[in-house]
């Protein structure tokens, strides 16, 4: 194939136009077999047998019908070498001729007088055998024979490959044969011999000269491989047992493209034998090529992009016309405006020149071979016009607007082509302003002009970064940078661009402050974008951010492994360069901590001072991690090694195996290698490099001794037997021991050949009859087992059976239902399945084959494997409604999963549903035949269940509905029960389904037994209509009576709503209303209002005066309150009034300094006390209102109990104060129980408070006459000193 669009006229097609011009000849010249050698058998060749090619049946179908005309001297046809072929050709003789780099594959067509096998023809035909028709027959001269050959090009070994030239070759020959051979040039680039001598020796002088300057290879299209090689290598088989010659095809991995990549990709097969045994398999192979490669899928690798839409022509007419003209498929690609690098402008006089494109963008075409070469030989033609009439010219325009000329921004590149009837070419590369245009010379300013036109309509300003944040640290230059490559990185940019539809470029100069640059086609969203920015801009300070200069080397490692650390420790995002910004260094942005599933947002507020130390913090702290990480890092070195092209991909495999058993495996970071040309360039920590290296260059060495000895051979026998284990499914173990052992390893007839070094070729050996020993212990087991358990045992994605075959080391095959074979497996499976067929596997037959002791041990497993399955798969199935089933189901499968559980036993449901209202559904169960028998009779006592079930609706209007439901389902729960429906709440739920908040109506639906689902719909319209009957009334109950009516934990409402049947409403503490709403039937409701005013009224109140000098000394710290409250049901407070202030003791721990510490002696200190004692009348003259609230006749109580108690407080005029040494001798005071206390309290007459918190330094308080006190105090001390007296006792 062509490289040059100059070029092209060398293509495959442009070839296919020159045969057809130069080989107009039809006649042919049959061979004379050479009596010396024996002829290959009827049965093998075809009934002509001839040197030549033969004639397909195809192909000689094709062959015009030829007339016996009388000898024409002057023809041209029956006597070539007398003249010029001529000019024209007959179509019907022209042959199948495929295109590419190394031309036609196999030359001419079957029939013609050209031999393209390099076998010799004779003129000189042997007796008896007639001559073809249409040419005259051939005078033979006695003694004087004329032998001829042709030989096409690519049939000839190129001069690097000969050992001389060919007329130095040829004159060897004549010096020592008694033929002469003269070298005669034929059309085409071809070459004819003719050799003049005995007939014998011509031949055998040509046989010679053809073995040593023809070629034993045979170019045919890639796409041909497969059907050459044929279903498992039957037909490269057959061809070689009829040729006796031996064919090689290149691996799938070595030939020239692959088949989805161009199936006009030229391979060579090589066919190794003597010139009659390497003739028959090439023509045998030329008619596979001929007959099954019509079709063809090229690609035109060789025309420039930038033509592209010439060819396709605007709206892609041109390419729609070359489709429906030459009946093929035509792709061609669009055109991609962007590049990496600008077009050179010719010099004066010369024309532009256009490159192939570098990537996998290219013209394709698809269909019949014929046709496919022809249209591309159109399309060439169109390329060689369109180099000499197409034209460039540039113009420079700011790179920030050719966004705004072609693509999202701008206007289609179609359309500029549709308008223009030109190609624009922008550069991608950061700062270049070069636009280029490609037309003909007619369009090309208007090409420019255009460009222009879209360029300057749109508006361009600058923000400058440098403006925001002044003083940097390394300079405004070095901020703008680094902002821009975290807000790039952050995507933010982009975000902004999409937003605004506006374009942005961040221009960095080292040094320089470069503004930013904003591109918009309107200028408002220009403002509006600058806007956001200022705020992003703003929350990002120079503090915010921090670099670290890093060696590239470990840009990756920091890439994989620390980034996620430091993000998830230091909340610092990591800005790591890739290969295209050179030495930049790694950046560092503060982010803070994020939830990892929250995406994070670029934040737009100025940080406070506190923000700016902990970005500091985090900053240092990130840093200091990378540092102290690179710090354990050796130090990075280079080293190169030269290593020849062809040793390259072995090291590449040899350098990724040991780093994988070593640097990897440690969890270091692995050597870099790279290669350019010859040159393997190691880096990284040099210790590694070092080693590494070394072992490279042993091994490149170790090749090169290797590559001396690979023409060493090693056969031996092995077993025809096992040649399918050595092989393996598609070659897959004979090629893994190729590249274990570097040899080539070839199986045939009971021998394995290796080729390759001795060394190596003999470990080879040793495993390969290691293998065969092991292969001999093997044993084959086949069990008869029914192929309704084979899909249980292989279990999921054949896990069962891989767990077998791994652990007893053996092949387990089940057999397949439909064994399909491919027609492209390579020649190793070929050989793999030569010899006796396998017996075909029965349906229930399961083979296992491997050792011994392995392969019996999986036997008795699957076997009992099996009998389980056999005695777990009883089946039985129950037939149920349709629509049964989400009941039976339950949410979320749970019903179903409880079923399953219950019984053991597994139940499939189906999942095809029927629309038909009756439909039923077969439930399958499976388990052992008690679980069947369990799951089956739950399932039919559901099902009868079922089928008595009724489903009724009753309209009840939605205001109802929360009632009906009660709190947290009360009501409903209790209306479903009563009727006798199920208690699980999930199944109640089910039995009354209320309407669904967003739909509209009012039905109520039940489901379940006639009877129950009767006495619902009953007790739903009694509570409806009960509730329809209710009236609402409002008393007014003062705010201060509400806490009253509530009570305890609302206690007292819920007794007055279950008291009157009623709903008691009342309102919410501190909203100031007084109306308590009664709900409720109007009997009910009148009785409720009537009690609450009774209450109301109770609650009135009766007020009496106590002197304010009393008061304290009658409520006792609000004990008298209380009782008040408890025994007689009434209530005091002071109508507002202010309680009188209480009399604070003069004495207390604290102040008193003459008290004992507890650590002095008990006995000295147990007399020790402080006694204090203080009037109970207060200074204060007046009354106080106590306002009682109550029933009369219980306020009458509550007024004796409080004057008796003004009685006693007048007479209990002392209150006494004792405080002890050590409050924890109170609990003497108290006793057990409090025994001790209340017997003090009777013997004095007067009321003891023992403080509880006896930390808090507080007195025993005294309250009575003067006397009682001071009895009390003596009491007191008294069960004080017997206690401390017990306790050392």
């Amino acid at each position: 194939m062509a490289t040059e669009v100059n070029n092209v006229e060398g293509s495959a097609a442009a070839r296919l136009l020159q045969k057809h011009a130069e080989n107009p000849l039809h006649a042919t010249v049959e061979d004379v077999p050479d009596e010396d050698l024996k002829s290959p058998s009827t049965a093998d060749v075809p009934d002509k047998s001839s040197w030549g090619q033969t004639v397909s049946t195809k192909a000689a179908g094709k062959q015009p019908v030829r007339d016996t005309n009388p000898l024409d001297t002057q023809s041209h046809e029956a006597f070539p070498e007398l003249g010029v072929p001529k000019p024209a050709a007959s179509k019907s003789n022209i042959s199948p001729i495929w295109g590419g780099a190394k031309g036609g594959a196999n030359g001419k067509a079957n029939g013609t007088s050209w031999s393209a096998n390099g076998t010799p023809r004779t003129s000189t035909p042997a007796s008896g055998v007639s001559t073809p028709t249409g040419v005259p027959p051939s005078m033979s001269i006695p003694g004087r024979n004329v032998e001829t050959v042709v030989l096409e090009s690519q049939y000839i070994l190129p001069r690097n490959q000969l050992k001389r030239p060919i007329p130095d070759i040829v004159k060897d020959i004549n010096r020592k044969s008694r033929a002469v051979i003269s070298m005669v040039p034929a059309p085409s680039g071809h070459l004819k011999f003719e050799a003049t001598g005995p007939q014998d020796k011509a031949q055998q002088a040509l046989r010679d000269l053809v073995q040593q300057i023809g070629s034993k290879a045979i170019p045919i299209p890639q796409s041909a491989r497969a059907h050459i090689i044929g279903k498992q290598g039957s037909t490269i088989r057959s061809i070689q047992e009829k040729s006796g010659a031996r064919i090689q095809l290149p691996k799938v991995d070595e030939g020239a493209g692959t088949l989805d990549d161009d199936d006009d990709a030229i391979i060579d097969v090589i066919v190794e034998g003597n010139a009659i045994s390497a003739a028959l398999a090439r023509n045998e192979i030329n008619k596979i090529v001929g007959e099954r490669s019509a079709n063809v899928n090229t690609k035109l690798k060789s025309i420039p992009a930038e033509f592209y839409p010439f060819i396709a022509g605007p709206n892609n007419q041109l390419a729609s016309a070359l489709e429906a003209e030459h009946g093929v498929q035509v792709r061609v690609p669009p055109h991609q405006p962007w590049s990496a690098s600008v077009p050179q402008v010719p010099a004066a006089g010369q024309r532009p020149a256009f490159a192939a494109p570098t990537n996998d963008n290219y013209i394709q075409l698809a269909g019949d071979r014929a046709a496919v070469q022809s249209a591309r030989a159109a399309i060439e033609r169109q390329v060689k016009e369109l180099q000499n009439q197409l034209l460039l010219d540039q113009v420079e325009i700011r790179q920030g607007t050719h966004q705004f000329i072609i693509g999202d921004r701008g206007i289609p590149n179609e359309d500029f082509f549709a308008d223009t009837n030109c190609v624009v070419v922008l550069p991608s590369t950061p700062g270049i302003d070069t636009v280029t245009i490609i037309g003909r010379v007619d369009d090309v300013n208007t090409g420019l002009e255009k460009a222009m036109d879209l360029a300057t309509q749109v508006h361009t300003s600058v923000f400058d970064v440098s403006r925001h944040h002044k003083i940097a640290p390394g300079g405004a230059p070095t901020y703008s940078r680094d902002i821009s490559r975290y807000l790039r990185q952050r995507k933010e940019i982009e975000r902004l661009e999409k937003l605004y539809q506006i374009h942005i470029n961040t221009p960095f100069s080292e040094g320089i402050v470069s503004p930013w640059e904003l591109y918009a086609r309107e200028g408002k969203n220009a403002i509006k974008a600058q806007k956001e920015m200022s705020s992003i801009i703003n929350s990002h300070p120079p503090s915010r951010l921090a670099t670290v200069p890093v060696d590239p080397f470990f840009h990756s490692y920091l890439r994989s492994d620390v980034r996620p650390t430091v993000q998830n420790d230091f909340g610092v995002n990591l800005i790591i360069p890739d290969a295209a910004e050179g030495d930049l260094p790694v950046l560092l942005v503060y982010e803070g901590e994020t939830a990892p599933e929250e995406a994070y947002h670029v934040p737009q507020r100025t940080p406070t001072a506190n923000e700016l130390e902990q970005f500091q913090r985090g900053l240092s702290d990130a840093r200091k991690h990378i540092l102290e990480i690179l710090n354990h890092q050796e130090q990075i070195s280079t080293e190169t090694l030269e290593v020849p092209i062809k040793y390259q991909d072995k090291l590449r495999r040899f350098i990724k195996k040991e780093q994988d058993a070593t640097t990897r495996a440690a969890g270091d970071i692995p050597v870099r290698v790279s290669v350019r040309g010859t040159t393997v360039t190691f880096r990284g920590p040099t210790s590694n490099v070092e080693s590494l290296s070394k072992k490279a260059a042993a091994f490149v060495e170790q090749e090169k001794e290797d590559e001396k000895e690979r023409g060493f051979i090693l056969k031996f026998d092995f077993p025809q037997k096992f040649a399918n284990h050595l092989i393996g499914k598609g070659g897959s173990h004979i090629n893994e021991l190729r590249e274990k052992f570097d040899v080539d390893i070839q199986v045939q007839n009971g021998e394995v050949e290796l080729k390759g070094p001795k060394a190596k070729s003999e470990r080879a050996k040793a495993h390969i009859a290691s293998l065969a020993r092991q292969w001999a212990d093997e044993t084959s087991h086949t069990l008869k087992i029914e192929p309704k358990y084979h899909r249980e045992l292989i279990g999921a994605q054949g896990s069962q059976i891989h767990r077998l075959q791994n652990r007893y080391g053996v092949h387990i095959n089940f057999p397949k239902t439909v064994k399909s074979g491919r027609d492209d497996e390579s020649v190793a499976d070929a050989a793999s399945e030569a010899g006796k067929p396998r017996r075909q596997q029965g349906p229930d037959e399961v083979t296992i084959r491997g050792p011994k002791k392995g392969a019996d041990e999986a036997r008795d497993e699957i076997f009992s494997l099996y009998q389980y399955l056999r005695e777990n798969s009883f089946t039985s199935s129950v037939a149920v409604q349709q629509k049964q089933l989400p009941s039976l189901i339950g949410s979320g499968g749970a019903g179903m999963d409880e079923l399953r559980q219950t019984t053991g036993a597994k139940i499939d449901i189906p999942n095809d549903r029927n629309e038909a209202p009756g439909a039923t559904v077969e439930i399958q169960i499976k388990g052992t035949k008690a679980q069947v028998a369990a799951a089956k009779k739950i399932i039919e006592e559901k099902r009868a269940v079922f089928d008595e079930t009724v489903t009724k609706t009753v309209e009840v209007d939605r205001k109802w509905h929360k009632n009906l439901i009660g709190p947290g389902g009360s009501t409903l729960r209790e209306i479903v029960i009563k009727a006798g429906g199920p208690e699980d709440r999930r199944l109640q739920a089910r039995t009354i389904q209320f309407p669904k908040q967003d739909a509209d109506g009012n039905s109520i639906r039940i489901e379940g037994r006639q009877d129950v689902v009767d006495k619902i719909i009953a007790s739903i319209k009694d509570l409806v209509s009960e509730r329809e009957s209710q009236v609402t009334d409002t008393v007014d109950v003062p705010v201060e009576k509400h806490r009253s009516l509530i009570g305890r934990g609302g206690e007292a409402k819920r007794q007055l709503e279950s008291q009157f049947g009623v709903s008691i409403d009342i309102p919410r503490q501190g909203s100031g209303l007084t109306g308590v709403k009664l709900v409720g039937q109007p009997a009910n409701v009148e009785k409720a209002k009537g009690h609450l005013l009774s209450i109301i009224k109770e609650q009135q109140g009766e007020t009496i005066q106590i002197p304010r000098k009393y008061h304290h000394a009658i409520s006792e710290n609000g004990q008298f309150f209380r009782k008040l409250r408890n025994e007689h049901k009434v209530t005091v407070d002071h109508a507002g009034h202010a309680v009188p202030s209480k009399v604070q003791p003069t004495a207390t721990r604290i102040n008193n300094g003459a008290l004992p510490l507890i650590t002095d002696d008990a006995e000295s200190a147990a007399d020790a006390h402080s006694w204090t004692t203080v009037d109970t009348a207060s200074a204060e003259d007046g009354e106080i209102p106590w306002l009682l609230r109550g029933s009369p006749e219980n306020i009458e109580k509550a007024k004796k109990a409080i004057m008796a108690a003004l009685e006693q407080a007048q007479k209990n005029n002392t209150i006494g104060y004792l405080i002890l040494p050590d409050p924890s001798t109170y609990r003497h005071v108290i006793g057990q129980g409090g025994s001790k206390v209340n017997s003090i309290r009777k013997q004095s007459g007067c009321k003891i408070n023992v403080p509880r918190d006896q930390a808090r330094d507080e007195a025993i308080e005294v309250l009575g006459s003067k006397e009682g006190c001071e009895k009390a105090k003596e009491l007191i001390l008294q069960a004080v000193r017997e206690g401390q007296a017990g306790r050392r006792d």
